[in-house]
């Protein structure tokens, strides 16, 4: 800051440097309308006395051509700051001093006034200055020069478009504390120096060093400066007018009491004497630091009942205290308990087993606690370990599950994100393998999460076998990216456990549930825990785990690799690998049309078995059949059954058929019913499609590019009356897309050869809305020719269509056929908002929910009439009925 007094032309000038803010006017705005104080002391004038101009400083290039209609007013006020944004000083207690253009001379804008303003030399000072002049200048960050003040001392208001009213002013754009380098023209400066300009620590910081560093700005004239600091307002107990030399800095030495307020005044000094009536600043310390816990870490589980908290020394602290409790801030444990100044502490009584606890260490000084330490968690131990083998969990029992919810003795160690128990009703990309539990970890999780179980007693020297069964829901991009490993440790903890081995890498899918174990031989007798540790990418969706074991390694030990081959329509021949010791007994195999797999008690279908093979035979044709094979090493000693091995049988001939596409739910590239087949040049052209077109859920898209790979070919399963001449062939067809494309029906003379297809009629589809019933009669074929065709023809109309409701029937069974159809359930409103309703819930066992992908989003057992659907996401969903008698009915729904 630069005080000046020069002789006849008295003046004083404060501020300097080329700082630029918004102060007196903001050209880069339309309008605006400022304030600024100057206290008495920072004038410090020798007298009160006459204004009789003013001068602003900016660069010699500053335009103002569009922001040089100033009015100027001068006043006094008591005010040393404005409080708010609406805290302008009112125009009625100010005295226009002038009003008209300006101009900038060579960096410099000063304005004369007409009549002089008196100055008491009493009250500080305001100057207020309102630009009218529409339009605006360059300068984003203000125009003119300035210098750092005390916080609050300017307020301004800036606008394009509204002209402010220096009588009732808007509320203000900002306060500041910059003030305009300025030159009070007309005054003379006092011989005693002006008062410093603290600028840190800025007025009522709070958080401030217990050694702080007191900085101002220079005054001119003086030659040195003195510092007074106490408790109270005014008080000198800290440091009592301390001569700090010619410097503008100045660190304490000795530190401060720490979360305590202090209040500290600055003067200047010259051979004429010492400022007087400089403003008191304020500063309250920082809280003493927060102690850096090392135990327990946070979310830790297996924790001992009687745990050992441990954390790092605080400087300047002089003891510690604790806080415990069963909720987040609870501390019905333990309630803020001294613990005196060490950095260890044992708790005496026991917590409970089992039990998540919350705990913040604060550090302490004689007048000071730290404050806002974090909050940590953990959970106990349990006070038991399971001895008793085979141990088993598939998480049935679990009444409540969620984000990091486990059994009783479990533990969830969150990486990136939680393990998380789901069932079949909640999940959205996965299933239990035993309804209705299971547990999921999602993609994208980064940093690995665990999953560990109960701890267990085993013995040094034995061997046990630990199981579980995990899968991605899919082997395709989307659902590869799981790494994940099994670790055993004395606590469940990954920090020092050991990995022995690997069930899944990054470039794995499964599927379907697949069963991983791996043998473990504890070296010393103690507690053992197993956990998962998995990571993701951000491709996959959620990797689900399920029916866990701990037994007892086998001695027998079941076969692998189960295959079926030379299938027929009633027979297949299943080979299986042998383990690596071969029982002596044979072996012994279980089939079925359902993927149940069998226990040990399940009566096998096959015994006695020596070699690696044998035929199953008396099977249905078309039908899906699920093979296990276990291993028979002696009478009391038989292995687990092996992962299941599925194959469907061949297709025989049929006499007649309907067929409605809609029991086909996984609706990929080239996919058709049991027994129908594509095959075109493009087997995508020819596949089941989600429609509501016709018959919901779906139908059979065909299609023709024009291309030599783009032909759309569907055959239909074998027929054995085609030769009869008795049948009609109809069903149901409209465009897809674009009306025009034509389909037709015939047969192959050469089944392998799909260039010697013969047309036996043709259907050309003539709306994108109606649907079309077309008939034909089948005639005229061939004898060896045993399937119809259905050809799409490309050409000038290669559009899409969309065929359902197919039938090959004798001609006066057709309506017993429709009449069937008419009776199927309903399903209302669709589409729908949260509930669904079935017109005949009497005839449905369970409901199966699949989205459009095929992947099963809820199951629904025994269900009601309206089904709650509404945690579902908007989109179309495959509901299947499942009928008591046995039979499905598929119908496309719509999630609003």
């Amino acid at each position: 800051m630069v005080l000046l007094g020069i002789g006849i032309s008295a003046q004083i000038t404060l501020g300097s440097g080329t700082t630029t803010s918004y102060y007196p006017v903001y050209p880069y705005y339309g309008y605006t309308y400022s304030q600024q104080i100057f206290p008495k002391s920072e004038i410090n004038a020798n007298a009160a006395g006459n204004i009789t101009g003013l001068k602003f400083y900016c660069a010699s290039s500053v335009v103002l051509t569009n922001s040089n209609d100033w009015t100027v007013y001068l006043g006094t006020t008591t005010k040393t700051s404005f409080s708010s944004s609406t805290d302008w000083i009112p125009v009625s207690s100010l005295t226009q001093v002038y009003t008209g253009s300006v101009t900038n001379n060579a960096g410099v804008v000063e304005i004369t006034f007409t009549t002089p303003f008196s100055y008491d030399n009493i009250n500080n000072l305001v100057v207020a200055v309102d630009e009218n002049k529409t339009g605006y200048d360059l300068g984003s960050s203000g125009n003119f020069y300035s210098y750092a003040s005390t916080s609050n001392t300017s307020i301004y208001y800036a606008n394009d478009t509204t002209n402010p009213d220096p009588s009732a002013p808007p509320t203000a754009t900002g306060r500041t504390a910059r003030k305009s380098n300025v030159t009070f023209v007309g005054l003379n400066a006092s011989l005693l120096p002006a008062c410093p300009i603290a600028t840190a620590p800025s007025n009522a910081a709070t958080g401030v060093s217990v050694t702080p560093a007191i900085t101002w700005g220079a005054v001119t004239g003086a030659t040195g400066y003195r510092l007074s600091v106490g408790t109270t307002s005014g008080g000198t107990d800290v440091i009592n007018n301390l001569d700090l030399g010619n410097v503008t800095t100045y660190t304490l030495s000795t530190p401060l009491l720490y979360g305590k307020q202090y209040y500290f005044t600055l003067n200047s000094y010259n051979t004429n004497g010492s400022s007087s009536s400089c403003n008191q600043s304020t500063f309250t310390t920082k809280n003493i630091g927060c102690p850096s816990v090392t135990a327990p870490s946070a979310n830790a589980s297996g924790v001992a009942l009687l745990p050992t908290f441990t954390w790092g020394a605080v400087t300047d602290a002089t003891g510690y205290r604790l806080s415990i409790g069963t909720t987040t801030g609870g501390t019905d444990i333990v309630n803020n308990a001294d613990l005196g100044n060490v950095t260890s502490y044992t708790l005496t009584t026991p917590l409970s087993p089992t039990t998540k606890y919350y705990y913040t260490i604060n550090a302490y000084t004689p007048n000071n606690t730290s404050a806002s330490c974090s909050e940590r968690s953990f959970t106990t131990l349990c006070n038991s370990t399971i001895s008793t083998f085979p141990w088993t969990e598939n998480f049935d029992t679990m009444n409540t599950i969620g984000s990091g919810i486990v059994p009783t003795c479990w533990a969830s160690v969150a990486g990136t994100n939680s393990w998380t128990s789901m069932n079949a009703s909640s999940t959205t990309y996965n299933a239990p393998k035993s309804a209705p539990n299971y547990m999921t970890i999602p993609y994208s999780n980064t940093a690995a999460s665990q999953l560990w179980t109960p701890g267990f007693t085993l013995t040094a020297g034995t061997a046990y076998e630990f199981s579980f069964y995990y899968n991605t829901n899919g082997t395709s991009s989307s659902y590869i990216g799981f790494s994940g490993d099994v670790q055993v440790n004395t606590t469940p903890s990954v920090t020092g456990a050991t990995s022995i081995g690997t069930f899944i890498t990054s470039t794995q899918g499964t599927a379907a549930y697949t069963k991983y174990s791996v043998i473990y031989t504890p070296a010393a007798t103690g507690n053992y825990y197993f956990g998962l540790n998995v990571s993701s990418t951000g491709s996959p969706w959620y990797l689900g785990v399920d029916d866990f074991k701990l037994q007892f390694a086998p001695t027998c030990i079941e076969p692998t690799a189960v295959t079926a081959s030379n299938i027929t329509t009633a027979t297949a021949n299943i080979a299986w690998t042998a383990p690596a010791s071969a029982p002596g007994n044979g072996y012994e195999v279980y089939y079925s049309t359902t993927n149940t797999a069998p226990t040990n008690a399940t009566t096998p279908s096959a015994t006695g078995i020596t070699g690696l093979s044998t035929m199953l035979q008396g099977l249905s044709p078309s039908t899906t059949y699920y093979v296990w094979v276990r291993s028979n090493c002696n009478a009391n000693d038989k292995s687990a059954w092996s992962i299941a091995g599925t194959f469907m049988t061949a297709c025989s001939a049929v006499v007649n058929f309907n067929e409605n596409f809609d029991s086909t739910t996984i609706l990929s590239a080239g996919n058709l019913p049991g027994c129908w087949s594509s095959i075109g040049t493009n087997s995508t052209y020819a596949r089941v499609y989600a429609s509501t077109a016709i018959s919901s859920p779906n139908a059979m898209y065909i299609y023709n590019d024009g291309s030599a790979t783009g032909t759309g070919m569907a055959a239909t399963p074998e027929i054995s009356t085609l030769q009869t001449g008795n049948y009609t062939l109809k069903f149901k067809a409209r465009a897809n897309f674009t009306a025009g494309g034509t389909v037709e029906i015939g047969y192959l003379t050469n089944p392998a050869d799909t260039s010697s297809f013969v047309a036996l009629g043709s259907y050309t589809s003539t709306s994108v809305t109606t649907v079309d019933n077309y008939s034909l009669d089948i005639t005229g074929v061939p004898a060896g020719v045993n399937k119809l065709v259905f050809r799409h023809t490309g050409g000038a109309n290669a559009y899409s269509i969309l065929i359902d409701d197919v039938s090959y029937q004798l001609k006066s069974a057709l309506a017993t056929s429709e009449t069937k159809a008419k009776d199927a359930l309903k399903v209302y409103p669709n589409p729908f908002t949260d509930v669904l309703n079935i017109s005949d819930i009497s005839k449905v066992k369970s409901i199966s929910v699949t989205d459009i992908a095929g992947r099963l989003v809820k199951t629904i057992e025994n269900p009601a009439s309206a089904l709650q659907l509404g945690d579902l996401n908007s989109g179309m969903y495959l509901v299947t009925l499942n009928m008591k008698d046995g039979s499905k009915q598929t119908i496309k729904a719509i999630k609003k």
